[in-house]
């Protein structure tokens, strides 16, 4: 029977120079990637019609408004942590270094101070963060009013201010927010929006 003779030649294919690169690819990525933050509250960002690059990091406090409900995220533990204790004394609860340094691992605050001690010490419990009743807008204020002296304290700069409502929110409940810092004196914020690309 005829037997074909094949007059191409196998070359052995190095495939270590693609994996090296795919090595390279990946670990970029996780270095230079940031997790997804998840907030208790669920927040569909509204559209913006402009795109800006720049990221917020550094001393911010974000102030979440979704669902009813009004939270407060601080970046830093160090002001976490400042923060709590300046809210305990003014309130007459005492707040232990334990108790201090589990409430600077959390990122979002959104538990009324009379609750807070049940809220730290089940805080790895993901049913109470997500469970959490939101702030009412005198006790966000005295949040932010202790979160910015605490940055000063801590870091000798001053607090940036930024709102993330979600887009379902009515208007009147964000300008209730904006009235309180402009009390404040806080006239500058910043808004996070999506961006819709235009085509």
């Amino acid at each position: 029977m005829y037997k074909p003779n094949s007059r191409r030649e196998h070359f052995d294919v190095d495939m270590f120079p693609m994996f090296n690169l795919l090595l390279i690819v990946l670990s970029f990525l996780m270095l230079s990637g940031r997790p997804a933050t998840r907030y208790p509250i669920l927040i569909n960002l509204p559209v913006g019609s402009c795109f800006n690059t720049s990221d917020p990091e550094g001393n911010y406090a974000t102030i979440l408004i979704g669902q009813k409900k009004l939270m407060l995220k601080l970046e830093d533990a160090d002001i976490r942590e400042t923060a709590l204790k300046q809210m305990g004394s003014k309130h007459n609860m005492t707040f232990t270094p334990a108790d201090a340094t589990k409430f600077g691992e959390t990122d979002v605050i959104g538990t009324p101070l009379p609750q807070m001690k049940k809220y730290i010490s089940g805080y790895y419990n993901a049913s109470d963060y997500y469970a959490q009743q939101g702030l009412s807008l005198i006790e966000l204020s005295e949040w932010i009013i202790e979160s910015r002296k605490a940055t000063w304290k801590q870091h000798n700069t001053r607090t940036r201010i930024v709102l993330m409502a979600d887009a379902e929110t009515p208007y009147p409940e964000i300008k209730k927010v904006i009235d309180m810092l402009g009390q404040q004196k806080i006239n500058k914020f910043s808004i996070i929006y999506s961006y819709l690309r235009q085509i």
